[in-house]
């Protein structure tokens, strides 16, 4: 293990890996700014992007006052003659130009960090008319910071001006699925979980992460050298050389190890007994599909449709949503891909309006059908029509029950009959089938497996509802245990309950991505995993170094134990064979 030092900050490793770069600082606010350390050649060259925004502010406000001077009359427009008075006011602005020249940082940061003195100052001032004078301060930097957005060449998440570690308060999905991620080394925040987003893609794309890393953007400078250690949920700022060496060699064996599981790709995860598991793929975007077929997935096992609506939020069209799906299908021939409805809230429903104060467990997924159905109904259209391209199947999120899925399939049918009377070519046999992610859900199994064709246990939300523990709250992450009793005899009962019913299992939750926890579910009696990509070889060393009916006594014997540590530790010592050789030992 490398040395450690008084600057190493500690947090939740979520993908794991080691990543050695310069720090990239982003913080949280309506407005993001990314803080940039600037080689010596390009400081003139931010000078003239924030001279280049202050001169087109002044054009917009000169723009502005010419036209309420020709509507509503000069008395109104002379407002405005504040806020060129600012632009022009040296005392106001040379400061950020300073911070740009002495400190190399982007435009962007330089003017937050001038605008957040001097609103503090105006905030404190006792005189109303000063106070109020403020507004017209934070209006003045708020336009020429859009500027700065607009202009070309401006930094963003979306495109990255060099290969960085990315440390950030929390990031959204949306920011999360236009991250630049040619260009991230790795990332730490000081939010989030194993199973959120922006863990998930990290996985996905083999980026080291971690989460949960208290003050990371206040105690990071930009630009400086950082490790980050994503397996033992490590971030060193500054190490010492002897540290970076001793990260470094474990980078390189790391990536030795890899490869090797890589070369894995054309084998099936046949265990020693021949019993056979189906190994596929998460993704989130259509750009992941090539990681997926690269690490041999056979299919994908959950595609989270969501991340078509961009951070725009505007709902794709039908035609948009048949060309995604048909590349998808195209990509991974021969294998089925698997296509999760809408799974949003009323927040990406009706942007702008009351939000859920608990969106895990709010206005969400189907439930938004019994107050708009449209977007829901335009989806499945495209996705039956998709379905003459490949293999694709249709799955439902958050089904609490008969009830929901009633709903569900009365829309999906509503969408055949459409298509068929258009004359539209569409896959009539289209297998449907739901997400067991809810408890009411996977204790109803009997009842919902007459009316789908397949279910996929979604463990990320199961997990949570059942031990009521919030996984985007690091506060909690030693609560959510995936080997819980709870959890394991849940599993259990939603196996056995589809085979009597003669429905097939699979898992799409981040469970399925450990390869522990792969061969529990696996001695449970499920052979259809689906995983984030670069966990595929991992997985399929477990499974094809042990046999699956030790597997499934292994569980057994584990079922009457009475806490997540006394399992893992029962199973660990029982399978400890298989998990040597990947290191899960």
């Amino acid at each position: 293990m490398a040395n450690q030092a008084s600057s190493d900050l500690r947090g939740l490793g979520v993908s794991p890996g080691i990543a050695v770069g310069p720090a990239l600082v982003v913080e949280k606010e309506d407005l993001r700014v990314i803080r940039l350390h600037l080689p010596p050649e390009a400081i003139e060259s931010e000078l003239g992007r924030l001279r280049s925004a202050v001169e087109d502010s002044r054009r917009q406000l000169l723009a502005v006052k010419e036209r309420l001077s020709r509507e509503v009359g000069l008395p109104h427009a002379y407002i405005f003659d504040a806020h060129l008075l600012i632009l022009d006011d040296p005392l106001l602005l040379d400061p950020a130009f300073a911070l740009i020249r002495n400190e190399g940082v982007n435009a962007e940061w330089a003017l937050r960090t001038v605008w957040e003195q001097l609103h503090g100052t105006f905030e404190g001032m006792s005189d109303a008319y000063l106070r109020e004078r403020g507004r017209d301060l934070d209006d003045v930097f708020g336009r020429i910071q859009l500027n700065l957005r607009g202009a070309p060449g401006a930094p963003s998440l979306s495109r990255l001006p060099g290969r960085y570690v990315l440390l950030a308060a929390d990031l959204a999905p949306s920011e999360t699925a236009e991250l630049d991620w040619d260009r991230v080394m790795a990332i730490a925040t000081e939010g989030g979980s194993s199973t959120d987003h922006t863990a998930i893609l990290a996985r996905s794309f083999g980026i080291p992460a971690v989460v949960g890393v208290e003050d990371a953007t206040r105690r990071v400078p930009p630009g400086a050298l950082v490790v980050v250690d994503g397996t033992r949920g490590l971030v060193v700022v500054a190490p010492s050389a002897p540290a970076l060496a001793d990260f470094r060699a474990e980078q390189k064996k790391d990536r030795a190890d890899q490869a090797g599981l890589e070369s894995t790709r054309a084998l099936p995860a046949e265990m020693l007994d021949g019993a056979r598991v189906c190994l596929r793929a998460n993704v989130e975007f259509t750009a992941e599909v090539g990681t997926a077929v690269r690490y041999g997935a056979e299919g994908i096992g959950l595609f989270r449709s969501e991340y078509l609506l961009g951070r725009s939020g505007a709902w794709p069209s039908e035609e948009q949503q048949v060309e995604a799906y048909r590349c998808l299908l195209e990509q991974m021939r021969p294998h089925p891909v698997t296509v999760r409805t809408w799974d949003v809230g009323a927040e990406e429903l009706a942007p702008g309006g009351p939000t859920s104060p608990n969106p895990a467990l709010g206005a969400r997924a189907l439930r938004l059908m019994r107050r708009e159905r449209e977007p829901f109904r335009v989806q499945l259209r495209a996705l039956l029509r998709a379905a003459v391209h490949g293999p694709l199947r249709i799955m439902f999120p958050f089904v609490g029950g008969p009830d929901d899925l009633r709903l569900a399939l009365d829309l999906l049918e509503q969408a055949r009959s459409e298509l068929a009377a258009e004359g539209l070519e569409f896959g009539a046999d289209t297998p449907v089938g739901l997400a067991l992610e809810i408890p009411s859900a996977a204790a109803t199994v009997d009842l919902l497996a007459p009316e789908v064709d397949f279910f996929s246990v979604g463990t990320n939300d199961l997990i949570q509802y059942l031990l009521a523990v919030d996984r985007s709250d690091p506060r909690v992450a030693g609560l959510y245990q995936p080997l819980h009793p709870a959890v394991l005899r849940v599993l259990r009962n939603v196996v056995r309950e589809a085979a009597v019913c003669e429905v097939p299992v699979s898992v799409c939750g981040e469970m399925a991505a450990d390869p522990l926890h792969a061969l529990v579910l696996v001695g449970l009696g499920v052979r259809d995993l689906s995983m984030t990509p670069s966990a595929i070889p991992r997985v399929k060393a477990a499974l094809r170094g042990a046999r699956a009916d030790a597997a499934a006594a292994a569980v057994a014997s584990c079922l009457g134990l009475h806490s997540a540590a006394a399992v893992e530790e029962e199973l660990r010592r029982q399978l400890a064979a298989a998990l040597l050789p990947i290191g899960s030992a």
